[in-house]
């Protein structure tokens, strides 16, 4: 290559335009009538001036300087061995207050000159084009970037030398580097699947271009691109956090050797990169989710999702990642594009509602507040739609993810429950209809929510009475579990409908069952006193136990029928009548300064009824000897009661 031409441009400057086309005109007789062998030569010191007399006002000028430049290109087209002046044209460029005009004709004759230098100039230039790039017109940088990585397709695809190297290291202006990484991920992500136009997976039709120059690349060619890029990246030594992006795009790539290589530098150069950078996160979730809305550049820069594969890579990052969950609203049209987007997958899905559960977990309060109803609702509707495999592994943690989601979602934000029962309901429902492999994470979401309607109206409270009940007597295991559960923890001890389903759980066949249902009816054991516990522990009325018993089973009413067979099995008996006897001795201290109520009397009728019926049928030895303490207990301590003794 020729050193550059210092008064070149100068020279052509100091003429006038006539003398300059007459210059113009002189050079293009000489032209003509030059060998090719002499070609070289002469277009190192005729093509600056050439280009630099367009910053000529007049017509005449340019029109001579257009004829010449027309006639260099048929020369030069099919003889890529006559080299062109490479450093004057780019020295020309780089000159302050250059016309426009003439930066135009220079980047084309630039692009040209690369193609025609050797190798190892082409490592020099190279990275010292990218130099100030960010103070080019952007038209400008697509061409020297795109200059830059052909070069280190060709050069660098299998290694780069410490000396490149330290070229490419020295481009520290932060706007010249963001520009040369970015436009190393847009050739990454660039796929050969999408030539002939449109966009690619994670790229605008725009983008997309800037990579090809609106040209053909052949797949060898971009594998070539992509593992020098790899190998020049590396030898730049940034951080992971930069750099992490671009290693993820290349582990998703089409091409095996570019996957292997991106694979091997996520774990050498990437291992520990922070994810709460929040701009990296940014960078990622704009890969995942592309350009969400209407784009102000119109169609052509609207970014696509990135491919499936990369995008289940992201979203691994993301469940990792609290600034990930607190990237509102990037969060939330992450979730959705993966669980109901155009083109997901069953893995995608998977991985949506996983973080989903993240999100849940780990998401402020504020951001919580402003989607997790949203996202509820598409989690209901996925639920829904019922379109889940028990035989496809991804399906099921799909599936299992939903109701983790549910479950946190009821602990940080158990206002979006209390006010209906729509979801008691529903969970209710699926610890008896889902399958069981789903009834674990199920159960786990119904003891969660059990929180919410803690405080609950009234009207609400008592419908869930009936489900409860409804659930114990019904319901699998999970089901008595939670009802048990609920049971216990949303109502008060003296509640009655919520400390029958306690009495019913005494008996179950499930020892933690058992054994937390007899807590629900004695909050604390006969040697300790009642005091730090989270419910009221004041026993019910005697009269209004009785009754809400006699009322679920009216058997009981009738002497023929009670007389026939035991309603509970006898251990139920057994806690029935425990704890009617705590509720009798709580009455009883009520009444003993004023006399005994007829309510009182009332009820001790109907105990004594329930009583003589656990007596009479045959039941247990430990229900016999506790029915009759029972009747023994109530006569020596009521001596006014004289049905006792008839």
């Amino acid at each position: 290559m020729s050193e550059p031409s210092s008064s070149s441009s100068s020279s052509a400057a100091a003429k006038s335009d006539a003398e300059l086309e007459e210059m113009l005109d002189r050079m293009l007789t000489r032209l003509a009538l030059s060998d090719d062998s002499k070609l070289q030569a002469l277009l190192a010191r005729l093509l600056p001036m050439t280009i630099s007399s367009l910053s000529s006002t007049s017509s005449a000028v340019r029109n001579k300087v257009l004829e010449i430049l027309s006639h260099v290109n048929k020369r030069v087209k099919y003889q890529p061995d006559i080299g062109l002046p490479l450093l004057d044209l780019w020295k020309i460029y780089t000159e302050d207050n250059v016309a426009s005009i003439v930066k135009n004709f220079c980047i084309v004759y630039i692009e040209m000159a690369f193609e025609r230098i050797d190798q190892q100039e082409k490592q020099i230039m190279a990275p010292t084009s990218i130099a100030n790039v960010s103070k080019i017109p952007q038209q400008h940088q697509e061409i020297v970037l795109r200059i830059v990585t052909k070069v280190i397709g060709e050069c660098h695809s299998t290694g780069v030398s410490s000396e490149v190297v330290e070229k490419y290291r020295a481009v520290t202006v932060p706007q010249d580097r963001e520009l040369f990484l970015d436009f190393c991920l847009f050739t990454m992500l660039y796929q050969p699947s999408s030539q002939g136009g449109g966009s690619c997976p994670g790229l605008s039709v725009s983008q997309a271009n800037k990579v090809t120059g609106n040209l053909q690349l052949k797949s060898d060619i971009l594998l070539s691109r992509k593992l020098g890029i790899l190998h020049v990246i590396e030898g730049m030594d940034l951080p992971a956090e930069v750099v992490y992006p671009l290693y993820l795009a290349a582990s998703s790539d089409s091409q095996e050797a570019v996957v292997k290589r991106g694979d091997e530098l996520l774990k050498k150069k990437a291992s520990g990169v922070t994810f709460e950078d929040v701009s990296l996160i940014k960078r990622l979730f704009l890969l995942c989710n592309g350009t969400i809305g209407t784009d102000t550049g119109g169609p052509d820069s609207k970014i696509q999702p990135a491919n499936a594969t990369l995008r289940a890579k992201i979203l691994n990052v993301f469940c990792h990642s609290i600034a990930a969950a607190n990237t509102f609203p990037s969060t939330l049209q992450c979730i959705f594009a993966c669980i109901y987007g155009h083109g997901t997958t069953m893995r995608l899905k998977q991985l949506g509602m996983e973080f989903t559960v993240w999100v849940f977990k780990h998401a402020r309060l504020d951001q919580l507040q402003m989607m997790g109803p949203v996202i509820l609702t598409g989690i209901i509707k996925s639920l829904d739609s019922n379109m889940t495999s028990e035989s496809d592994s991804s399906a099921r943690e799909t599936k299992t993810f939903a109701y983790q989601a549910i479950g946190l979602l009821e602990k940080r934000m158990p206002q979006l429950f209390r006010d209906k029962i729509d979801m008691a309901v529903r969970l209710f429902g699926a610890l008896k209809l889902e399958a069981p492999i789903f009834r674990s994470v199920i159960q786990e979401a119904t003891v969660a929510l059990a929180v919410a309607y803690k405080g609950a109206t009234s009207s609400v409270l008592k419908d869930l009475e009936g489900l409860l009940l409804e659930n114990y007597q019904q319901g699998g295991s999970e089901a008595r579990f939670c009802a048990v559960r609920w049971a216990t923890w949303i109502y008060d001890l003296h509640h009655c409908a919520s400390r029958f389903v306690c009495m019913l759980g005494t008996g179950d066949s499930k020892l933690d069952i058992r054994e937390m249902a007899i807590e629900g009816l004695f909050p604390w054991k006969e040697d300790e006193q009642p005091v730090d516990h989270d419910i009221s522990l004041k026993f019910p009325k005697l009269r209004d136990m009785l009754d809400y018993i006699l009322k679920q089973q009216p058997m009981l009413e009738s002497t023929e029928l009670r007389e026939q067979k035991l309603l509970f099995p006898s251990e139920v008996y057994v806690f029935i009548i425990k704890f009617l006897l705590k509720c009798f001795e709580s009455d009883r201290e009520e009444n003993e300064t004023s006399g005994l109520s007829s309510e009182f009397m009332y009820a001790m009728e109907k105990l004594f009824v329930l009583l003589e019926h656990t007596m009479v049928v045959e039941g247990s030895t430990a229900l016999q000897g506790c029915a009759s303490t029972a009747l023994l207990a109530i006569a020596s301590r009521t001596p006014r009661v004289g049905f006792l003794s008839d």
